[in-house]
């Protein structure tokens, strides 16, 4: 009977998670967004990827690490996170290219980073472009 009742409530919660959301004033038109994965001082983590955006006065920016070569393995990387006085999920880009000779390897912190390019393994080299990538 339990089971009965368990697979009825399963049932019944699947039907409701088809029906569109419903807001004051109508309908919530909902949309699907491909998540990316990358580094956070050594942890793996999600955010949305909607481009690159032009900055305003006075919009704050973080720093994100891009790898034009290396490891397959090899996430871009952030430095902050949602919750910390340094977060914005607008990112500046800086594009990483480990040098020719280097021990390629993955990198998952900006720490790591900035090691490798004091060691002279790789090379670190702003670019003009901004991008919105909030965090999860």
């Amino acid at each position: 009977m339990r089971r009965l009742a368990a697979l009825i409530v399963i049932a019944v919660a699947a039907s409701f998670a088809s029906i569109p959301a419903i807001a004051a004033d109508g309908p919530v038109k909902q949309f699907q967004q491909s998540v990316t994965l990358g580094f956070y001082r050594g942890q793996v983590v999600s955010y949305l990827d909607f481009g690159p955006v032009k900055l305003r006065p006075g919009n704050k920016v973080a720093p994100i690490w891009a790898f034009t070569n290396g490891d397959d393995g090899q996430r871009n990387i952030i430095d902050t996170v949602p919750g910390r006085a340094n977060y914005s999920p607008l990112w500046a880009v800086r594009m990483v290219t480990w040098r020719d000779g280097a021990d390629v390897r993955v990198l998952r912190s900006a720490a790591a980073v900035s090691r490798a390019q004091r060691a002279g393994e790789l090379t670190v080299r702003a670019m003009p472009i901004v991008v919105n990538c909030p965090v999860l």
